[in-house]
């Protein structure tokens, strides 16, 4: 119960790995608060949790407009842990990719952890807390047909090791960059291939292990990086993709 008396913020956690997360957080004894987008999305992500009611509760915002994402964090008074895990990704060429599609991109992952972290500075200061951002072995990867997600996430990891050096020894901040994880996010973009099953085969070939991960193995790793048993890591990128971003067998 290494969360007990804690409270943490966890973005993006209606669903995918943010929601594997919240859950995890809950058993090991924290007070969650889950986002989302919309409210009957935070509404359905509660009452799927179990017996955890009491410890956790739902604010919606849309983290794409840094007005909202400063009212989420100006309706929180106390804070341990912020996860930045909420993320868009579109699948678009660099010649499709529009300026629209890049500045939501940007904005959603890699602006409002930024936001949201200098917003609740105060608190986390108060308390020695955690910045936990979620990335992608996209950030030191070039995946094709993804530009602009592989630009946000690199900047993510930029972000990351500036707040650990700047806010040592009061803040730790770390980056967990997961790699195909199975999400409905994956999942639309199988189910738009030309041929779906080959899509998953080739996902599942990425990383050394041969296969996708479930979404509470990265949520091991998060909640891992948050804790105490981790007190003596800041800075660090802890690449959680079954070994994607080691090398290739030749």
């Amino acid at each position: 119960m290494d969360f007990d008396g804690k409270t943490i913020l966890v973005t993006g956690s209606t669903r995918g790995i943010g929601a594997a997360v919240a859950e995890l957080f809950l058993r090991r004894g924290g007070s969650v608060i889950l986002h989302g987008r919309k409210q009957e999305q935070l509404d359905a992500a509660l009452a799927r949790l179990p017996n955890s009611t009491a410890r956790a509760s739902g604010i919606a915002a849309d983290l794409a407009d840094p007005a909202q994402c400063r009212a989420l964090a100006q309706s929180i008074s106390e804070l341990d842990v912020l996860v930045n895990c909420a993320g868009i990704f579109r699948e678009s060429s660099i010649g499709e990719t529009t300026l629209d599609l890049w500045n939501e991109t940007i904005a959603v992952n890699v602006s409002a952890p930024w936001v949201l972290s200098q917003a609740l500075l105060p608190a986390l200061r108060r308390r020695q807390g955690v910045i936990v951002n979620v990335g992608s072995d996209a950030a030191v990867l070039g995946y094709a047909g993804c530009v602009a997600y592989c630009a946000a996430k690199g900047a993510l990891v930029g972000l990351t090791r500036a707040l650990a050096t700047e806010l040592a020894p009061d803040v730790r901040a770390l980056c967990v960059c997961p790699g195909p994880t199975e999400t409905d996010m994956m999942q639309a973009s199988v189910a738009t291939a030309p041929d779906p099953e080959a899509a998953r085969r080739q996902w599942a070939s990425y990383p050394l292990l041969g296969r996708v991960a479930a979404p509470a193995e990265i949520a091991e790793a998060i909640v891992f990086a948050a804790s105490p048993g981790a007190r003596y890591l800041t800075g660090s990128i802890i690449m959680a993709d079954g070994g994607a971003s080691a090398g290739k067998r030749v």
